[in-house]
């Protein structure tokens, strides 16, 4: 919290609309599915089209820089028991990374994009069911990164970097002279080698 009052306002600002700019994202979608129903004059459709796409640069490019690292707000939003939210969510986890393979993203791309020419009016309904699933994946995205730690998908166990302990070394041991070896395999004994 010390950190955030040294900070001038306007990175203080920038953090804050970072740390919402999911919820930014999703306004800005539901006003672009909005707008595309509603006859707007020329002008005005033109300025709420300059507005959103403004909006959506900014909250997305303030997103990336949130990203980055842990703020306060995030960490107060932590839930007390994460593994077991990450054990319910795990579909968004899912969602996340394969929406990030290459195979999957660029299809979903051209559908996003050639949804746009779709002029009938199943077609513009078509093309707001394809332009809300992008709702889902900012949520995906954003769970994904406030429980990245706990994801089946980053980590093998769902629990984050962990060390492993290494299996012990074993040591031979050799019987020193004069000494029966029934002594040596004595659990409750310690037999050390007199050569070093």
């Amino acid at each position: 919290m010390a950190d955030a009052a040294r900070m001038p306002w306007t990175e203080r600002a920038a953090e804050t609309l970072g740390h919402y700019a999911g919820q930014v994202l999703i306004a800005a979608i539901l006003a672009v599915v909005t707008l595309r129903f509603y006859s707007l004059p020329a002008e005005l459709a033109l300025a709420a089209s300059f507005v959103v796409i403004c909006v959506v640069l900014l909250a997305w490019l303030l997103m990336r820089q949130h990203d980055r690292r842990l703020c306060e707000r995030c960490v107060r939003s932590l839930p007390l028991n994460p593994s077991q939210d990450a054990v319910r969510l795990r579909r968004r986890f899912w969602v996340t990374h394969t929406a990030a393979e290459p195979r999957f993203l660029i299809p979903y791309l051209v559908v996003l994009i050639g949804s746009n020419f779709a002029t009938s009016t199943p077609g513009r309904v078509g093309w707001a069911i394809i332009q809300l699933s992008m709702v889902y994946l900012i949520i995906a995205h954003t769970t994904h990164r406030r429980l990245q730690p706990w994801c089946p998908w980053c980590s093998p166990d769902g629990g984050g970097n962990r060390a492993v302990d290494p299996d012990p070394v074993r040591h031979t041991v050799r019987p020193a002279v004069g000494v029966p070896s029934a002594r040596l395999h004595d659990p409750r004994r310690r037999v050390v080698s007199s050569d070093r």
